[in-house]
């Protein structure tokens, strides 16, 4: 008699093990853990070691085309296996180059490495259909002009297998192809004094007190640099980063300075259309400089362009040829303020606070019209047009107002 048969019992698959969770390292907060505070955080974006390294395009003619570069690099005077903090690998992509742009960087920034020389390696990376050909240094770095000044700057890596020897420097003081560190702040700070100049000058002349001006408007530019924070804030809906000066927009830095010059001078006595048409050629001329310090810090930069008419700038990643937004809103801010200033210089001005009102109205138009040629994309409540629309409307009332009055 044969032996029962016995069902063999399935076996279930072993689960697999859910991985223990990373160990933070010594000094650094638990995943769950808020990071370090605004302070540490900033202090670490200004005074952190960062390696910096730039491999040089040039975009031939055909068709738009991405392209993107491969960095790596390696602590030198290492022997053995690198630790952690010795050595990286990033790819930096460039989402098209327009046919015929000429000379293009591209810059890339590793932060958490061992402070020191460095050797940095670039090469092509992505498909080998990449019509950006590599070139092995700066460009036209012998010929007279601003980019014989601002090309050579940062690191230039030779592409291929040889590597070129870096060294680390402060994250602050890290620059690149087309950028000048630490040069926004200089020119904004030449431009509040321009403008308190001509407001004290143009304020004696409408017989008002130079003193109880300038402390107003003291006063006001506090005031209006919280409102330009506080604007960017607010624009990109409160995910913000970086240290307080890398996010400012200029309309809250105008309605911020308003609203407490509003209150001073009322405050005080002093004929709040008067003062603001007085202020309004200075604030414009200053608006001028700071442009500039945009186009050196990096910041507010064009789409890139093939066309004649574009200049060479770079946004702290990419430089190319691009449309010339900081130069032409810069002009806009020069010839608002000139036409201000043509405004108040007579005896007879038009109605207190038409010029005020009358010039921003025009900036808002200006600036309205250069956004599409920016390079990153930009959100409004009402939308451009309906902005455009408003300050328009706005503009004409205000002029009617003024041959009327």
């Amino acid at each position: 008699m044969s032996a029962p048969k016995t069902r063999a019992r399935r076996q279930r698959p072993a689960r697999p093990q859910r991985p223990a969770p990373a160990q933070p390292a010594p000094g650094q907060p638990a995943p769950d853990q808020s990071g370090p505070g605004c302070a540490e955080s900033a202090a670490q974006q200004v005074t952190g070691h960062v390696v910096s390294a730039t491999c040089w395009l040039r975009a031939d003619d055909g068709q738009s085309h991405p392209a993107s570069v491969s960095f790596s690099g390696r602590r030198a005077g290492i022997t053995g296996r690198p630790r952690e903090g010795d050595r990286f690998e990033k790819v930096e992509t460039i989402g098209q180059v327009p046919p015929g742009s000429g000379p293009v960087s591209v810059t890339t920034k590793v932060s958490d490495i061992t402070a020191g020389d460095w050797i940095v390696w670039a090469r092509r990376a992505g498909s080998t259909g990449q019509r950006a050909g590599m070139l092995p240094g700066p460009p036209g770095t012998g010929r007279p002009g601003l980019m014989r000044f601002l090309w050579p700057k940062g690191n230039p890596v030779t592409p291929g297998n040889t590597g070129t020897r870096v060294t680390t420097r402060a994250s602050g003081l890290s620059t690149g192809p087309g950028l000048v560190p630490a040069s926004w702040a200089p020119l904004v700070a030449l431009g509040v004094v321009v403008a308190l100049a001509a407001q004290a000058v143009l304020a004696d002349r409408a017989h008002l007190s130079a003193g109880e001006a300038l402390g107003i408007s003291l006063a006001a530019s506090a005031a209006g640099l919280a409102g330009a924070r506080a604007w960017f804030v607010a624009l990109n809906r409160g995910n913000v980063k970086g240290i307080p000066t890398q996010g400012l927009c200029i309309q809250g830095f105008i309605a911020g300075a308003a609203v407490v010059l509003t209150g001073g001078l009322a405050l005080v006595g002093l004929p709040i259309g008067t003062f603001l048409d007085l202020t309004t050629p200075g604030l414009f001329f200053a608006m001028a400089i700071g442009r500039q310090g945009c186009f050196l810090h990096g910041c507010c930069v064009g789409r890139p362009t093939a066309s004649r008419w574009g200049i060479w700038a770079s946004d702290g990643r990419i430089g190319a040829r691009r449309v010339p937004t900081q130069q032409l809103e810069s002009l806009a801010c020069l010839v608002i303020g000139l036409a201000a200033l043509l405004l108040v210089l007579p005896t007879r001005r038009p109605a207190g606070g038409t010029v005020f009102i009358g010039a921003l109205a025009a900036y808002t138009v200006c600036r309205q019209l250069l956004f599409p040629y920016r390079a990153e994309p930009r959100r409004s409540s009402f939308g451009r047009v309906g902005s455009m629309i408003a300050a328009g409307l706005v503009l004409a009332v205000d002029v009617i107002v003024a041959i009327v009055a």
